[in-house]
């Protein structure tokens, strides 16, 4: 198995992040917001993740918390 592309699938959920909407029709988030959230994952919790969570997956998790 190769080793994950973990800049292409740290991109990947700020675009999930930046897609998701609100009830308003909306985005609940900025791009520079999505950025720094994200950077609360290392790329090592990125990739123990990556196998078994879809970028939208993660992106969803950020954005509840």
């Amino acid at each position: 198995m190769t080793e994950p592309d973990i800049q292409k699938y740290r991109e990947d959920i700020i675009q999930a992040m930046l897609d998701y909407r609100g009830s308003d029709g909306f985005p609940v988030i900025l791009e520079d917001d999505a950025r720094q959230l994200l950077q609360q994952l290392s790329d090592d919790e990125l990739s123990d993740g990556y196998l078994f969570n879809s970028p939208a997956d993660v992106a969803e998790i950020l954005l509840e918390d």
